[in-house]
Order: structure tokens, then C-alpha cells, then sequence
């Protein structure tokens, strides 16, 4: 602890404006630090005061409201509200009727739009119609039907390795040679 601790407290409460203390009296003219505190303590104090009272002068008057009040009062008319005139009626009238007319307007070309559009599609599902009658009439068989048979070769497939002279023999002839 510093010796010029002990007397914080007391430098404070002096500077606020309290008696000094007697020991306080006879240390400040002794102590150079102790007294350039208390200067700057007191000047801080004299500020804070001055800034109070500026406030204090720029405060509004206590009865500045209720003579505003009664100023607004006497400005404003009895009850009347707000009422345009009769152009401004006119004008809002009109645009509400032009609005209302515009989308009918727009609503009936995107109904007539949409009616296009599925007329157009079933007509290209038309277009794209085969009749059953072609599907039904065809035969699995048409492929054999448009050339002659072969006798062997369509209906019963032989295997000719078996007789020794087909292909299948002789490629097995062929692996069996070393």
C-alpha cells in the first residue's frame, strides 16, 4: 500500500465539496501527488457541475406542453376528417374500373389459351392413332409366308455332326488332332 492511499477517500469527498479533514489539511502541502489528484478532482467536479446546469437551463418549460396542446387544439378543426375531393373520387373510381376490366380481360385469353391448347394436343394424339385392324391382322408368321420354306432349316433344325460330315464334326476333328 502506498503512504497517500490511506487518503483517496478523503481527496474524493474534499474535492466533492466536504470539509477537509485535519490531517488531510496538513499532508496536502507536504505531498505534491496528493494535490495535483484533489486539482484534478476538482476540476472534474466543476465540469460535471457545469454540464448540470446546462442541462438544467436547456430543459423545456413545465408548462410549455400544455400550451402546445391547446395550440393543436385550436388549429384542428372540430370533427371533420379527411374527405377528398370529388376528382380525386372520380380518378380512384376510374382506375378501379379500368384494373377490374383488365383482368376480365387477361383472364379471358388465358381461358381461351388454355382451351387452344388442348384442342391442339388432342389432335396430335389423333394424328398419332393407328388403327387396331393392321396390328390384329398381322401374323407372327409373315416372315415364313413371304418366301418358300426350306425344308430342315425352318421348322426342325438338324444337327448334322452327328453323321460325321456337318461342321460341328469337323471342328471336332480338328481339337482331337495333336
Amino acid at each position: 500500500m502506498k503512504p497517500c492511499d490511506r487518503w483517496r477517500e478523503s481527496l474524493a469527498d474534499f474535492a466533492l465539496g466536504a470539509p477537509a479533514d485535519p490531517d488531510l489539511a496538513e499532508h496536502l502541502p507536504k505531498c505534491a501527488s496528493c494535490s495535483v489528484r484533489l486539482a484534478r478532482m476538482q476540476s472534474l467536479t466543476l465540469e460535471i457541475a457545469r454540464g448540470i446546469q446546462q442541462l438544467a437551463v436547456a430543459e423545456p418549460d413545465v408548462d410549455a406542453s400544455a400550451r402546445i396542446l391547446a395550440e393543436v387544439g385550436s388549429r384542428a378543426a372540430p370533427s371533420r376528417w379527411w374527405r377528398p375531393p370529388s376528382r380525386t373520387i372520380g380518378a380512384a373510381f376510374a382506375a378501379a374500373a379500368f384494373l377490374a376490366a383488365s383482368l376480365g380481360i387477361s383472364w379471358r385469353h388465358r381461358a381461351q389459351r388454355e382451351e387452344t391448347e388442348r384442342a391442339l394436343s388432342a389432335a396430335a394424339k389423333i394424328s398419332r392413332w393407328k388403327p387396331p385392324t393392321r396390328e390384329l391382322l398381322r401374323s407372327p408368321y409373315d416372315g415364313l409366308l413371304k418366301g418358300a420354306p426350306r425344308l430342315g432349316e425352318t421348322f426342325y433344325r438338324l444337327d448334322t455332326g452327328v453323321f460325321g460330315t456337318g461342321p460341328s464334326a469337323r471342328g471336332a476333328k480338328e481339337k482331337q488332332k495333336p
